[in-house]
């Protein structure tokens, strides 16, 4: 029998009588207290339509959290569990074997718990994409199959605050009322929404906004930064009455509040006033949220920075109130991460965030967000109950969807810290399990996650860059010599994808698709335009067949991202992102016109 399913389980009884699932039906001891084991149980082959057998809630006193119990016998199937939690996270567990196993099991014993009890995802829903309401529906319901129990919007600009109506104006949020009713559903998959909501640095899309850059840091000459102004006295009063809204909308509990990457804070007060002003700010929030019976979480970096020279030191940490959560990131492959142990050194409470690997890309990078993840949990082990799994977006034109394999790749390390799962074993579960595809299926995908690997790029981040760069420059990409190799790779799995039969998350596995088109448009873009600036006519005539060719394949691509887009998000920042393919369009159309019609080919 496979039994690998996500999360790794942790001990496993198995016996050799072989039962089928389908002579079980789900009894009224779990009917009677949620929908949702029954809504998992049906999602693979098992039907109850002829069972004679029960599978039967019993409730036990477990001595760990979210812990359960599963006996699984010819004639009987029975959980044991504290509470909803438990009981759904074993529900997801015998449907996770039905589907490895074609409804067919040997009688065995589970028992598993998780090694974290705060198991967290943040969704950056502020740059780019806005999920319709069912979309939040089905976020929900795949974080609690998988084992998580906290989800985290990222809320930047997308709550539309009764005492703000500037806030997001045009980013098409979301009220507290509808937040409210989220957050409500939300708890019968056993999932608390708690915000994260940056009220310092990332002010990035309403420094756009003419009433709200005036509470911004303002530099030397005059621009505002992306920084809220600590020192400016409309702040507080404007914060206040944020807090009331965001707690009536996601009640009491945990709010993380930012904090991350405020570099214009230092740098423009310098890191002795900008590190008091950081305290300062920090304590206040904290105080205005233990009024409302709210814990604090924040971001590390300012003391423990992954990157950059804005921060203060780690010791600084130490005059910011007790109690408030210190969220370290790092989201690049190690197998340690020395500031974990530095930050509990000095004796503060710490959550890890690995990332998704999605930002600046066409598709997650599966494996570099595996090493991160399972580095960072591995060092977390022991020192931190608490795990927020990283998903970032690049300001518009990657698709949310795209950051699934990562958040499983969360799930699955916050649950069981210490997995003896190698990346082969993770990476055909999940193609299995999410998509109902099989292992060939999934090796063809590999070129399509790791593209990179393809062209021998070691920066992640450059290919994605050059989609929408003007094509009426000559391009200055250092590897255009090596693109003409994905354009082959893309088209074998183009066509694969095309014949792949796809049983759940149809919609994630589109953006996918999406994903195979723009990276071979992105080649072919950078392999048949000139690669030097051409000086005469003649051979500027060879180029226009390939040009308009590009213009017809740019529109295209537009067409099949808007399909995804609105197929699970509202229309938020869609605006931005159909400029971008019709500027590109254009200037295709231009470029043709110029090689027919010009003497002097470029700008």
């Amino acid at each position: 029998m496979n039994y690998n399913i996500i999360p790794q389980l942790k001990n496993v009884e198995i016996h050799s009588k072989l039962i089928k699932l389908n002579d079980f039906y789900i009894d009224d001891s779990i009917s009677s207290i949620s929908k949702v084991p029954k809504e998992f149980l049906l999602e693979g082959s098992f039907n109850e339509l002829d069972g004679k057998y029960a599978i039967k809630f019993i409730k036990n006193k477990m001595n760990i959290k979210d812990a359960y119990k599963i006996e699984i016998k010819e004639k009987e199937i029975n959980i044991y569990a504290e509470d909803l939690g438990g009981l759904i996270y074993a529900s997801s567990t015998v449907s996770q074997l039905d589907i490895l196993n074609n409804g067919t099991l040997k009688e065995c014993i589970i028992e598993d718990s998780a090694d974290m009890s705060f198991r967290a995802m943040s969704d950056d829903i502020s740059r780019g994409q806005v999920p319709t309401y069912e979309n939040f529906q089905q976020v929900i319901k795949n974080l609690a199959r998988y084992k998580y129990n906290v989800y985290m919007p990222y809320i930047e600009d997308v709550f539309k605050f009764k005492c703000c109506p500037d806030w997001g104006k045009f980013s098409d949020g979301l009220s507290g009322e509808e937040w409210k009713s989220l957050s409500e559903y939300a708890k019968q998959y056993n999932i608390q929404i708690r915000p994260i909501i940056n009220l310092l640095g990332h002010f990035d899309k309403n420094t756009s906004l003419k009433e709200l850059q005036k509470l911004t840091i303002q530099k030397e000459d005059g621009s505002h930064t992306d920084v809220i102004d600590p020192f400016n006295p409309k702040v507080k009063p404007l914060l206040s009455k944020i807090f009331d809204e965001v707690v009536e909308a996601f009640g009491a509990g945990v709010i993380h509040v930012g904090g991350d990457e405020p570099s214009e804070l230092t740098e423009v007060y310098g890191k002795e006033k900008g590190g008091k002003a950081f305290i300062d700010h920090y304590t206040w929030i904290h105080n205005e949220l233990e009024k409302r019976d709210c814990d604090m979480m924040m971001y590390a970096d300012f003391f423990a920075p992954p990157w950059g020279d804005y921060s203060v030191g780690l010791e600084k940490a130490l005059e910011l109130p007790k109690g408030i959560n210190f969220v370290f990131w790092d989201y690049n492959p190690k197998d340690y991460y020395p500031y974990v142990e530095k930050l509990r050194e000095i004796g503060l409470t710490v959550t890890v965030s690995p990332g998704s690997w999605t930002w600046n890309r066409f598709a997650s990078n599966i494996k570099a967000s595996w090493g991160n993840t399972k580095g960072l949990l591995k060092t977390a082990n022991g020192q931190c109950d608490h795990m927020i799994m990283s998903s970032w977006g690049d300001g518009g034109d990657c698709p949310r969807e795209l950051m699934w394999p990562g958040v499983i790749i969360g799930a699955h390390f916050a649950w069981n810290n210490n997995s003896s799962y190698e990346f082969e074993d993770f990476y055909y579960a999940y193609h299995k399990l999410f998509f109902g595809l099989d292992e060939e299926d999934a090796k063809n995908l590999l070129n399509v996650y790791h593209y990179d690997n393809v062209m021998n790029l070691d920066d992640n981040f450059i290919f994605k860059l050059e989609i929408f760069k003007t094509p009426l420059e000559i391009s200055d990409f250092e590897f255009k010599k090596n693109a003409h190799l994905l354009i082959d790779e893309m088209n074998k799995a183009l066509s694969n994808i095309e014949k792949m039969k796809i049983k759940r998350n149809i919609n994630i596995f589109d953006a996918l698709y999406l994903s195979a088109m723009k990276i071979k448009f992105t080649a072919e873009k950078l392999t048949y335009l000139p690669w030097e600036k051409l000086t005469s006519r003649e051979d500027a005539m060879t180029y226009i067949n390939k040009v308009l060719y590009l213009a017809s394949e740019i529109e295209k691509l537009r067409l099949y991202h808007e399909k995804v887009w609105f197929a699970s998000n509202r229309k938020a920042d869609w605006g931005y992102v159909d400029t971008l393919y019709h500027d590109l369009r254009d200037e295709f159309y231009s470029l043709a016109r110029r090689f027919k019609n010009f003497k002097k080919f470029y700008a």
